[in-house]
């Protein structure tokens, strides 16, 4: 057994491995707002989701007793999270390693599967974080879209060895992707369009053959696999009497309320289509990756041997650009929710890294010189496509920290606010807070605060679509029913002159105004801090209220 091992860990495949995971740690240490070289994770998102998840460690059931709109899968994480690291996304971060590092080993395989030796097939691999990596697309890091890659990789992984083995391959191929299309399903389930169609065509295929025991065998492994992710959330749900609301908020609200089209679906179909292709047409590296290569791909017989594996791939390319948009219209497309495209960039690109590298005459065996070479311009392309490093401790009183003039070491709003109101509150008392008019800014986070109210943040959704969330947001203060509240306004503005004006201070921080809110506000609490920095590109000033 320990020999088995030792051949094992000698292995190349688990040696490029040990190496894509350096690479990946290293990579993801500047590029990610987990790492602990960032000061804090400023993304209102990632913050949402460690807040509910905190709550669901302490009892609090998402959709029933908190509002979000993500799936339970994305909550759970982020609460294993909270217990490895109460005020910081530590966990996170190390599965955003493994995350990337899990998508660079499947690009190395990828090559391999086409026939590529092992130099570049590794080589090809340490080039791939810069499609992982892309600037807005990839944002702060931690989102399911990012989480989704290696994910969606294993399909394409499995839709080339399909064709490579006459669609002969071992049943756990399937139980593993129905576990897979179950997770995603109860994490983002717009994410699901390539699984979706990869599931219709093979079924279809396997219809018309008249191949009832294969189907039968497809069928079964893969439900049981959806089973296992699955079951254990139906569980959960009918113990703590939550399935209607998790039903309600996470099917229900998020196709109705949270999607901005309200058009007919053929007409949301097209509208899909249109996003999609501005898309592809908006950057050289897109059009020649999503259109070129895919034609590349359906093209060349060394890839796909069949025109049946051909039209899968192309059908589950399809089906995942244009579920992942369904609904959205133009002008209201967050960008990272683009990142699940990036998956199928992959396979054109591991096709055009092995045309180059068989003519620059790679050397064989051992090559430590050629990846060096490959390891530098690696993170030079990543540090091209992203360029979250300058808002981290590399760059000491950068404007997301502080506007403030000064030479002396300054933190962000967030852990100013988080110390005052840890340090202000009795021992043994319950720290309460509430998040007034934006989303998620990370003050539960810093402040280690549970929620105590159902709407505990505000949302992308304009009022009119829901006006209970702010109404109960100002029912909280009007009873000055928690200890702390924090508010933001532009730099410049105060609370009582903010009115609000188109409803947004940036993208993806709507905010209502806070000036009709004074009178109430001012009655009950007063001002103990207040802290100006710079959030997606705009200057916003945090105000800090303490009940009197």
């Amino acid at each position: 057994m320990l020999q088995r091992i030792r051949l094992k860990l000698r292995s190349p495949d688990c040696q490029s491995l040990g190496l894509l995971a350096i690479v990946g740690a290293f990579i993801m240490t500047f590029c990610s707002y987990t790492s602990p070289a960032f000061y804090f994770d400023t993304s209102p998102d990632n913050n949402a989701f460690f807040t509910v998840g905190k709550a669901m460690m302490h009892g609090i059931v998402p959709y029933k007793d908190i509002f979000e709109q993500k799936g339970p899968y994305v909550y759970f994480l982020h609460g294993l999270a909270y217990l490895v690291s109460s005020r910081s996304f530590l966990l996170i971060f190390l599965v955003e390693i493994a995350t990337v590092t899990a998508a660079m080993f499947f690009v190395y395989k990828l090559a391999k599967l086409l026939n590529a030796s092992e130099l570049p097939a590794l080589l090809t691999a340490l080039l791939s974080p810069l499609l992982f990596l892309y600037h807005p697309y990839y944002d702060y890091g931690d989102t399911v879209e990012f989480f989704t890659l290696p994910l969606l990789l294993s399909l394409i992984y499995l839709m080339v060895l399909l064709d490579r083995r006459d669609f002969r391959v071992s049943h756990w191929w399937y139980f593993a992707q129905g576990a897979l299309v179950g997770i995603v399903f109860l994490s983002k389930y717009t994410l699901l369009g390539a699984w979706i169609v990869f599931y219709l065509v093979i079924m279809g295929r396997l219809l018309v053959k008249r191949q009832w025991r294969q189907l039968g065998r497809v069928i079964g492994w893969s439900a049981g696999g959806f089973l296992l992710a699955t079951l254990p959330w139906l569980i959960y749900f009918l113990m703590t009497g939550s399935l209607q609301a998790f039903i309600n908020v996470y099917i229900l609200f998020n196709t109705k309320v949270y999607l901005t089209s309200s058009v007919a679906a053929f007409a949301n179909l097209v509208q899909s289509i249109t996003l999609v292709s501005q898309f592809y047409w908006g950057n050289v590296l897109f059009f020649l990756l999503g259109v070129v290569g895919t034609l590349v791909v359906l093209f060349q017989r060394d890839i796909f041997t069949s025109n049946f594996s051909r039209g899968l791939y192309l059908a589950s390319a399809l089906g995942c650009d244009l579920l992942a948009l369904y609904g959205y219209q133009a002008g209201a497309v967050y960008q990272y929710y683009q990142l699940i495209y990036f998956g199928f960039f992959v396979l054109p690109f591991v096709y055009f890294c092995q045309i180059f590298f068989r003519h620059v005459g790679l050397p064989t065996g051992d090559a430590p010189f050629p990846i060096l070479v490959t390891l530098l311009l690696s993170l030079f392309l990543v540090l091209g496509v992203n360029n979250n490093v300058t808002d981290s401790k590399v760059f000491p009183n950068n404007t997301s920290i502080t506007e403030k003039q000064t030479t002396k070491p300054q933190q962000p709003a967030q852990i100013d606010f988080g110390r005052l109101m840890r340090r202000e509150t009795p021992a043994g008392t319950r720290l309460t807070l509430l998040n007034y008019g934006s989303i998620d800014m990370g003050f539960y986070t810093a402040s280690g605060a549970i929620p105590s109210t159902y709407f505990f943040q505000n949302y992308n959704i304009p009022q009119s679509s829901a006006p209970q969330i702010l109404q109960s947001q100002q029912n909280v203060i009007r009873r000055h029913q928690v200890e702390w509240v924090v508010l933001n306004t532009p730099a410049g503005k105060t609370v009582k002159q903010w009115q609000g004006g188109s409803g947004r201070i940036t993208s993806g921080n709507l905010n209502p105004g806070t000036s009709k809110l004074t009178k109430d506000l001012t009655r009950h609490y007063h001002c103990v801090a207040q802290h100006t920095q710079v959030f997606e590109g705009v200057s916003v000033t945090y105000w800090l209220y303490q009940r009197k």
